[in-house]
């Protein structure tokens, strides 16, 4: 994975996954370019976007969105605006501007919406419950409708739940773990919806930013990988492991709230064979390490 001296644009550089993957790439010797609101910058300024995409950068991550499912279904303009319409921008300034870049999308497990079948593989179809999954999902398939029409250079990732080191932030109905964490810490109550045996796939921020260095190279071109870490966790164990290694904060069982229940997918575990195969990729920090890792990170 030759990275030194390429030339890389991140859109939302400045959030949880953006923040991790630069120091990541830079740290390669990378050039890192970041595009983020954070630095003044707007997603859904066509002309901003394009005049960055004229810059040739060899790679460009496209991160920047709408995060998270649950507010997602009484704020659906902003959801698609920011997750389906500012890609659809990406992808066409890319093709008029700049063909040689290869498009990186990050997109989410809940373009499958409630799995039929568990582990979920990259051919279980594709039912989302909420704008968020239905956002991701049309800046996927448009992704991919390129790719085959126009010869996009593009590599998609749906990604589990991903954690790690952050900054401290209010929590926003998305990153629930880094958000529990952050809530152990100060002392407070992890508050879990129904009895917590919900199971889940949680992957390391480092984990995942390896593999979507990996997804640079051409026989990832025109491929979806689903990206977790295969193995799976119940909900309230999750929280369990937070608190023991935090030596802080407690849990408390309470009701569904209506808007968490009505975009709930049930359990999920993230089938990681295809990425395994194709670009040898293994995530190497489990959760109880993960964990422990975000908290020593932090102090």
């Amino acid at each position: 994975m030759k990275l030194y001296a390429k030339n890389i644009l991140i859109t939302g550089s400045q959030g949880f996954i953006g923040t991790n993957l630069q120091n990541y790439l830079q740290n390669l010797g990378a050039r890192v370019t970041g595009f983020d609101k954070e630095l003044g910058d707007d997603i859904l300024d066509i002309t901003k976007v394009e005049t960055q995409i004229k810059k040739g950068f060899d790679v460009i991550f496209q991160l920047a969105g709408y995060s998270g499912s649950t507010y997602s279904n009484s704020d659906i303009k902003s959801c698609f605006d920011l997750n389906s319409i500012a890609t659809a921008h990406i992808i066409k300034s890319i093709l008029t501007h700049s063909p040689n870049t290869k498009l990186i999308l990050s997109g989410s497990r809940l373009e499958y919406g409630k799995p039929q079948h568990l582990p979920v593989d990259e051919n279980h179809p594709t039912n989302p419950n909420s704008a968020y999954g239905i956002s991701k999902l049309i800046a996927t398939e448009l992704a991919l409708v390129f790719a085959k029409s126009d010869g996009l250079k593009t590599t998609i990732f749906r990604t589990s739940n991903v954690y790690g080191s952050h900054k401290n932030s209010n929590f926003k109905g998305y990153n629930v773990i880094n958000y529990f964490i952050d809530l152990a810490k100060k002392g407070g109550t992890i508050k879990i919806f129904g009895d917590g045996s919900q199971i889940r796939d949680y992957i390391y921020i480092d984990d995942l930013v390896d593999a979507f260095c990996r997804g640079i190279d051409s026989k990832a071109d025109g491929q979806i990988y689903n990206l977790g870490y295969g193995k799976p966790i119940k909900f309230a164990d999750m929280a369990r492991t937070i608190v023991k290694t935090v030596s802080r904060g407690k849990i408390k069982f309470v009701k569904w709230p209506h808007d968490y229940k009505s975009v709930e997918t049930g359990d999920y575990i993230s089938d990681i064979t295809k990425i395994k195969d194709q670009l040898e990729f293994s995530p190497h920090v489990n959760f109880a390490e993960g964990i422990l890792k975000t908290v020593q990170n932090e102090k």
